[in-house]
């Protein structure tokens, strides 16, 4: 079994000239639910499943270091347990 120490695994990445976020540094970025608290990696990668604005390069996802689009997905983001409740409420209800 092999033990990774997060704090050693690289935050940014930079590509011709232009530094971007990996998932480990835009995590820090990023509160979590409870005060004080970052997203955790398992989160972010939902957020990656989901949609959220990123690219990948080298086997590496990225994330610009601009974080307004990816805050402004995350607002304005609807998760797939969201959408199947009310799916099934419609379906009850016919509405």
């Amino acid at each position: 079994m092999r033990i990774v120490d997060w704090q050693r695994l690289p935050k940014e990445k930079t590509i011709g000239g232009v530094s971007f976020y990996t998932i480990w540094g835009i995590c820090e970025k990023i509160p979590g639910r409870k005060t004080g608290t970052h997203l955790s990696q398992k989160q972010m990668l939902q957020y990656v499943k989901e949609g959220c604005p990123c690219f990948e390069h080298s086997g590496q996802t990225l994330f610009e270091k601009d974080l307004t689009h990816f805050l402004e997905w995350l607002r304005n983001r609807r998760p797939a347990r969201q959408i199947k409740a009310q799916e099934r409420i419609k379906r009850i209800w016919g509405r």
